[in-house]
């Protein structure tokens, strides 16, 4: 009988936050480093194992998203990628997070049920925690599926342990540990939760002894390992800010100041934003902050004074200080000072105090008492609930969110950043420049905006005014392949091909699996007459996007140019089976099959199929298709048919102005009358192709 009342409310539970928070699955907003965790990622827009093998071996220099090592929510968002194909419809990313926050959500009433035995008590307490408007974020952020699953695998992780202290068993502390690895390889914040794990030996638990210490030694171990990878991964790939005295000196005034804020926060969840910017000026003198700080020391001082009645009370409040720790500011790997999805993880102390006194109030309060408590309970349900729809307004799409975060940030170079970015995304390119410029008045070492407002007056066609702004970019962020790449595609569109040419390769250095570049390159390369170069970056290009047409018919094309025509068969029909109405692949291969001096790769029959097809596709109206026809005719044996086709081709390309195409055909039509098919030397086919 017990089981069904615990069903019941896990059916519930789940019911209602999943209703609360379901218009997010219609959310199309891209927040700041979206792009970078899928739109922009190659790994994840190019599911499978070789992808998951490179989340996972890429320890110490994670190459595709900077920052530190979080494989298990790479793969995660891979493979939503992989089920969804979109970057666009956000619908599966949202609802796979969705998921996860339910299951969040119902392991923290499995949890505050296994420590304190009451169904209701703990229903409360995660209906507190699913419907809070501060778990918007986290699951509305692409990009913050990591802090989910890192949540989540946490929270099993903690189950589980106090399973083996209810149940010793060595399976139950094996299945602890090794949810805790899950966690860190999702996401390393969670790296206190062995001090949080002996904090619940202190209470609810009670079983605090050195016994207790010493069992804890695989998770220390465990952390350690994780601390130190996430430093390295982090410094390698995104950088450390290096702590200095003045810093460490003003870490203490900025954690009390985080840690009241988010207090505040969660008392009173309203004008919720990815970003908050701080009082001004940062000093203890500011009233705010003053009053910060003497909020979180007399908090502390109260509880510890009343740490014999009310325990759970103190050690919740240790829980969320410990919690919250990596987020501090005691190592500067973000430029984010404060943010909701922080304390996603971190409230879990204070839902486990709340639980216990609900079941005490349960246990021994008169029923009017429990009854009043219960329409509180209600009425702040439904007050969260509330906040939680009108929290999710702004993920409408990108431009409404950054537009929410302007009306809260109007000078913060992030949000001015999010502006121009999402501006220039929908062709507002006037406006998103002028974004660009404010952000980089504010912040002139800004990388990122940097680059953008290069990319933009590149867009714009203001190659000159670009070209600066991007090798600025370059300077502060020598390790920017796409900086790199860009600026070899404006110096190749200037005319500059050498300074292209160690563009593109100084992005594939920084970059060996950046598609652009090897695309670029291989063209710049066959322009100029190196196709050999140029097809083996096409082929390199096509083992990191298998089956792209456009790559098929560059590398098809760079093969014939370089003399390695029965090997150019393959790629072009490739290009063809992809898009069956292209017409310039469909010429080519006609071309090929009509005039190949290898005997082994002319078909005459499917010339003439291939170049009929193309003829039809363009109405007759392209000279190039109508002379790769009368080619395909003449090598069939039908020269009265090509003679007629090619005095066609010759008209229509004197009436489209391009004399070197119709001299060439004249040349060709010399042949079929008489009678002899054209069959293209070794040299002309270096020089062009179809």
């Amino acid at each position: 009988m017990k089981r069904l009342p615990l069903l019941a409310a896990l059916v519930l539970v789940g019911a209602l936050v999943a209703w609360t928070h379901a218009p997010i699955l219609r959310a199309q907003a891209y927040c700041f480093d979206d792009a970078l965790f899928v739109r922009d990622n190659p790994l994840v827009t190019h599911p499978g194992w070789a992808s998951t093998e490179r989340f996972f071996r890429e320890v110490l220099h994670p190459s595709t998203v900077k920052g530190y090592y979080l494989p298990l929510s790479m793969t995660s968002l891979m493979v939503d990628y992989a089920i969804g194909r979109s970057t666009t419809d956000l619908t599966v990313y949202h609802r796979t997070s969705l998921i996860l926050h339910i299951a969040c959500s119902l392991l923290v009433l499995l949890l505050v049920y296994r420590l304190f035995g009451a169904v209701l008590a703990a229903a409360i307490a995660a209906l507190l925690f699913g419907l809070h408007p501060q778990t918007v974020e986290p699951v509305a952020w692409i990009g913050e599926r990591k802090t989910l699953l890192a949540t989540f695998f946490a929270l099993g992780s903690i189950l589980a342990y106090v399973e083996s202290v209810r149940r010793p068993s060595r399976g139950w502390r094996a299945a602890s540990l090794g949810l805790f690895v899950l966690a860190m390889l999702s996401k390393p914040t969670v790296i206190p939760l062995p001090l949080l794990l002996l904090l619940l030996d202190v209470w609810p638990l009670r079983r605090m002894s050195a016994r207790a210490w010493l069992e804890k030694w695989p998770y220390f171990l465990l952390a350690l390992g994780s601390s130190v990878i996430t430093l390295i991964s982090h410094e390698r790939s995104a950088g450390v800010s290096p702590m200095t005295w003045s810093d460490l000196a003003l870490w203490p005034l900025r954690s009390s100041y985080l840690l009241a804020f988010y207090l505040g926060k969660l008392v009173h969840p309203v004008n919720l934003t990815p970003i908050y910017v701080p009082p001004t000026p940062f000093v203890a003198s500011n009233p705010v902050i003053a009053a910060m700080i003497v909020a979180v020391i007399g908090l502390t001082l109260l509880l510890v004074a009343l740490r014999r009645r009310m325990p759970g009370a103190l050690v919740a409040w240790l829980y969320f200080i410990v919690a919250l720790a990596p987020t501090l500011g005691l190592v500067q790997y973000s430029w984010v000072i404060a943010s909701d999805k922080y304390v996603y993880f971190a409230v879990l102390g204070m839902l486990l105090a709340i639980g216990a006194g609900l079941a005490a109030v349960w246990r021994s309060a008169p029923r009017p008492v429990q009854a009043s408590v219960l329409a509180l309970i209600a009425v702040v349900l439904l007050l969260e609930a509330r906040g939680v729809r009108a929290a999710q307004r702004p993920w409408h799409d990108s431009m409404a969110l950054s537009r929410h975060m302007e009306a809260f940030a109007p000078a913060a170079p992030a949000v001015l950043n999010r502006l121009g970015a999402t501006l220039g995304e929908q062709g507002q390119l006037d406006q998103a420049v002028g974004y660009l410029r404010k952000a980089l008045k504010i912040a002139p070492e800004y990388t990122e905006a940097r680059f953008n407002l290069g990319f933009l007056l590149a867009n714009q066609g203001m190659y000159e005014e670009a070209i600066p702004e991007l090798e600025t970019a370059q300077l502060q962020a020598p390790t920017d392949a796409e900086a790199a790449c860009l600026l070899g595609v404006l110096n190749a569109r200037t005319g500059r091909l050498p300074q292209a040419e160690d563009q593109y390769r100084r992005a594939i250095r920084l970059k060996p699996d950046f598609l652009e570049p090897l695309n670029q390159l291989g063209g710049l390369l066959v322009v100029q007459g190196r196709a050999a170069e140029g097809a083996e970056l096409f082929q390199r290009a096509l083992a990191l996007s298998p089956g792209n047409p456009d790559l098929e018919f560059r590398l098809g094309s760079a093969l014939v140019m370089s003399g390695r025509s029965s090997e150019a068969v393959a790629p072009l029909r490739a290009a063809i089976q992809a898009r069956p109405s292209w017409v310039d692949a469909i010429n080519a291969l006609a071309w090929l099959k009509a005039t190949d001096p290898e005997p082994s790769v002319r078909d005459t029959a499917e010339a003439l199929a291939l170049a009929t097809q193309a003829a039809q596709l363009t109405e007759r109206r392209d000279a190039r298709v109508l002379d790769t026809l009368a080619a395909a005719e003449a090598a069939a044996g039908r020269f009265d048919q090509a003679l007629h086709t090619s005095a066609s081709a010759i008209d229509l390309a004197y009436e489209q102005h391009s004399s070197s195409i119709a001299e060439a055909i004249e040349s060709r039509r010399a042949l079929y009358k008489s009678h002899t098919p054209y069959v293209e030397t070794a040299a002309a086919r270096a020089r062009s192709t179809r």
